[in-house]
């Protein structure tokens, strides 16, 4: 990977690192119940987003992954978070991520942003596997994946107990040989 931060360019969207002027905008997407519904963390105030901001700076720093602040090109307004950690060189493969804030959702910015960063991971990072672990009631996403033409490898049923249940985790891969 590149020693300065690559920032990624779509038609709309410019992925650039999240520094710390971002926080309340990491901030709103963590606390909101829509965005986080379906994530392993949620945040209520700056003091606990700075945790999620040191753990994007520690991705860089011990080469496990990479994640940008995703922005509208045309005013650089963040509108959600994404990239990949669990970076392992050795079988050249990562875990993607991705959020959009509510009032952006809909309208193609997770697509446009999570192919941009497919793009780098398989050019940039040399990734041959690129995994995604989405919890089975967020059909949006697991779609999503779909069209971007992820496989389901499988379902973990009720691998993980969550506001009082447990949940099932599908996972999606694409590979770098898979047809795009």
């Amino acid at each position: 990977m590149v020693d300065s931060f690559p920032v990624l360019s779509t038609d709309r969207l410019l992925l650039r690192k999240v520094v710390a002027d971002d926080a309340a905008l990491v901030l709103k997407g963590y606390s909101d119940h829509r965005v986080n519904q379906y994530m392993s963390v949620a945040y209520q105030n700056l003091v606990e987003v700075q945790v999620q901001l040191e753990w994007y700076d520690e991705l860089l720093n011990k080469k496990n992954g990479i994640w940008w602040g995703i922005c509208l090109r045309e005013n650089g307004e963040m509108i959600g978070n994404g990239g990949f950690h669990l970076w392992n060189e050795k079988h050249n493969s990562a875990e993607i991520g991705y959020w959009i804030l509510p009032e952006f959702q809909k309208k193609g910015f997770a697509s446009e942003s999570v192919r941009a960063m497919i793009k780098f991971g398989f050019d940039e990072m040399h990734l041959h596997r690129i995994e995604a672990i989405v919890e089975s009631e967020n059909v949006i996403s697991s779609a999503m994946l779909k069209r971007l033409s992820f496989n389901l490898d499988g379902i973990k049923r009720e691998c993980e107990w969550v506001n009082g249940k447990y949940i099932n985790l599908e996972i999606w891969s694409l590979l770098s040989s898979d047809p795009k």
